[in-house]
């Protein structure tokens, strides 16, 4: 792996951390610096997604240029009892130990994306507290995690007390984890758009850290017409530019803003080979350029794109390809190296918090190059203290 020379930031020490923390009135030691977050200072964060099904990946990723990696996931089940951890934490002790010895900080994702589960654990405050107390049990039984990130994705609407109740969660398990260990990070996941108002996205940005704000999937798989997954311009709202300035208008703060950046992309079973074109069934997902062995299963997008002659849309800059076979046109889209470069520009340019990209597994050493480009000469710099 090439080194830069510009290692990435460090996180303070940390003290005592036991689920007595949140009984006591804390540790003796002097109280911790803050964690390392996008409104630290001047600098980038750059973080990523270690998605379980992507094995030892990890291996490959660029430590010298992550401040942080979320290993996704931790599912939820609606009485707010934690489900299924994906191995975490005992499978994942080599990728902890890495962790540890580059300085990245390492942080279990939270996911529920069911709405009926969603709706049955957020009208219930006992359900909540459950949750928040299996969170700080698993924060505390191990020291060498860096915070939380909540992912919680409801396309439908529902009930105002279950959206309060989701904001009061957020609130209360920041609480929580500031009683635990200050030095811990709390980010949010949040969705490009809201159209059916599940999220409070103000308020849950003033009592986390951070928000992960989707900026993929503006076609969606099961879209009728395919598109790029992650446009910064062009398409009516479906770009950058529209997610951003709904976030603004609601009033996040810029440098709380992290852009999560697709390594994947669609192929669909489309009309015509032009941009745009009406999809004639759902599409399926395509992987950027990961090693051999991660998910081999998976079409490679850069591959496809060379077989089939890269195409780019001169409304996004997003390239896509175009091909037949013995049932018609198909169309892929995804991100390559110039529109991945577009993207850190975008972040650079508007003074956002950094980018998220999602999964790392899929990417390879040239995008990690690319990486370190963009953001390597912005990195350093002292941990400001916690922002909420």
């Amino acid at each position: 792996m090439d080194v830069i020379g510009v290692a990435g930031p460090r996180r303070p020490g940390r003290p005592c951390r036991a689920l007595a923390a949140l009984l006591a009135a804390g540790c003796a030691s002097p109280g911790p610096a803050g964690p390392l977050t996008p409104t630290a200072g001047d600098r980038f964060f750059v973080s990523g997604y270690h998605a379980y099904w992507t094995g030892a990946s990890w291996d490959a990723y660029p430590w010298d240029a992550l401040d942080e990696i979320y290993f996704f996931e931790i599912d939820v089940r609606s009485d707010g009892s934690l489900a299924d951890p994906h191995g975490w934490p005992d499978d994942w002790s080599e990728l902890r130990r890495r962790a540890r010895e580059s300085g990245v900080s390492l942080v279990p994702t939270i996911s529920q994306h069911d709405p009926v589960a969603f709706s049955e654990l957020f009208a219930r405050p006992d359900r909540v507290e459950r949750l928040v107390e299996g969170i700080i049990t698993l924060l505390a039984a191990a020291d060498d995690v860096g915070g939380i990130q909540l992912d919680f994705e409801v396309f439908e609407p529902v009930q105002i007390g279950v959206r309060d109740g989701y904001t009061a969660f957020v609130a209360r398990l920041a609480r929580a984890i500031d009683e635990l260990d200050r030095s811990l990070s709390l980010s949010v996941f949040a969705m490009a758009f809201d159209d059916d108002d599940v999220y409070n996205e103000r308020a849950l940005a003033e009592v986390a850290d951070f928000l992960v704000v989707q900026g993929y999937d503006l076609h969606h798989l099961t879209d009728e017409r395919a598109g790029p997954l992650s446009a910064t311009r062009g398409w009516g709202r479906l770009n950058w530019e529209s997610v951003l300035e709904r976030f603004l208008d609601l009033g996040v703060p810029s440098r709380k803003i992290v852009m999560a950046v697709p390594l994947y992309g669609y192929e669909w079973p489309v009309t015509t080979p032009e941009p745009g074109a009406e999809t004639r069934g759902d599409g399926l997902i395509t992987a950027l350029a990961p090693a051999p062995d991660v998910v081999p299963e998976m079409p490679r997008a850069r591959a496809r794109a060379a077989e089939h002659g890269l195409r780019r849309d001169p409304a996004s800059g997003v390239p896509y390809y175009a091909y037949q076979d013995a049932d018609g046109w198909r169309q892929g889209w995804f991100d390559d190296a110039e529109s991945l470069r577009a993207k850190y520009a975008f972040v650079r340019e508007r003074g956002l918090g950094g980018v998220a990209l999602f999964p790392l597994g899929y990417g390879d050493r040239a995008v990690w190059d690319d990486l370190r480009s963009a953001f390597s000469s912005a990195r350093g710099g002292t941990p400001a203290g916690r922002s909420r």
